[in-house]
């Protein structure tokens, strides 16, 4: 086995899946096989990489490889990597968030060289593959490894023009929960903000239209001056009046949304302690939003 290049084969041709093998495709390295409980999926994937096959089944990739992706879903790992026999300093790489290499225990127990290899990415709303490939650009990546490994993903992640980072086993659920916040957390902001235009008549598409620039200009803000400097609004002003006309809003028009309204007022006062609002303001905004949400 070359180290430096190895025949490379991926378990599992979703979204992600795909994306990798593409990318590394694209990079030289030599993708060579993929295999999927679709055979379809890794027909599709195969067709797209030169000198790339599907194989019926897990095993057989591996006899054939030298490096696997498992990109399964999570919960499918560890059934993954028990259920193939690996050689003696093969290489076995996840690409979850959330889990340890430990998850990969049952290839290690064989020797084979376990690591982790995970992009601070999402993959929603992809109908193309190479769009998926184009989105591992400029991406930070998780990864972890052993012996050969080490150095060789974190090489990967720069070749992929990422930033590669290393996170302790036990950061790596509260790392994960970051990336759940951005993707999942923030488009929930989205359909909270939309519904309230919503309710004035905006259809969704005008909705998600009229706040898109603001949402980009916010993030583009805080990527270039920090999280601080790209918060606005009435809370970070300090502005108790207008704070308590958008409570009476929802609570007359959305009350669902009060109680997210006042989780995220609350957790806003420390930016706008940040900004220089004063402890007086600070305390009349907490009132406001006690009182409209019942908080103790």
């Amino acid at each position: 086995m070359d180290e430096r290049n190895p025949l490379i084969g991926f378990i599992g041709a979703g979204a992600l899946g795909k994306g990798l093998a593409l990318a590394l495709a694209s990079q030289g390295y030599r993708v060579v096989g993929a295999h999927s409980r679709s055979a379809g999926s890794a027909q599709a994937l195969a067709e797209r990489i030169s000198g790339c096959r599907a194989f019926a089944t897990a095993q057989e990739l591996a006899d054939t490889v030298d490096l696997v992706f498992i990109t399964t879903p999570d919960s499918a790992i560890r059934q993954v990597s028990a259920g193939v026999t690996w050689r003696p300093g093969q290489g076995v790489v996840h690409c979850s968030g959330a889990a340890s290499v430990e998850i990969l225990q049952p290839a290690s127990d064989q020797a084979a060289v376990a690591g982790a290899f995970h992009p601070l990415q999402s993959f929603a709303g992809l109908a193309d593959p190479m769009d998926a490939a184009s989105r591992l650009t400029g991406v930070t990546f998780a990864v972890a490894g052993s012996g050969w490994l080490s150095k060789f993903l974190w090489d990967m992640a720069g070749q992929l023009g990422g930033r590669p980072i290393s996170i302790s086993d036990a950061d790596r659920p509260l790392y994960h929960c970051a990336a759940g916040f951005a993707s999942v957390y923030l488009p929930a902001l989205l359909q909270a903000a939309a519904d309230m235009l919503e309710t004035m008549g905006f259809s969704e598409q005008q909705a998600v239209q009229s706040l898109y620039p603001l949402f980009r200009v916010t993030l583009e803000t805080a990527a270039q001056k920090g999280v601080a400097a790209s918060a606005a609004g009435a809370i970070v002003r300090g502005d108790v009046s207008t704070v308590h006309s958008h409570l009476e809003a929802l609570f007359q028009r959305l009350p669902d949304l009060l109680p997210l309204y006042g989780v995220l007022a609350a957790a806003s006062l420390p930016l706008a302690a940040r900004h220089g609002v004063g402890p007086g303001q600070i305390s009349a905004m907490e009132e406001l939003i006690d009182h409209y949400t019942g908080a103790e």
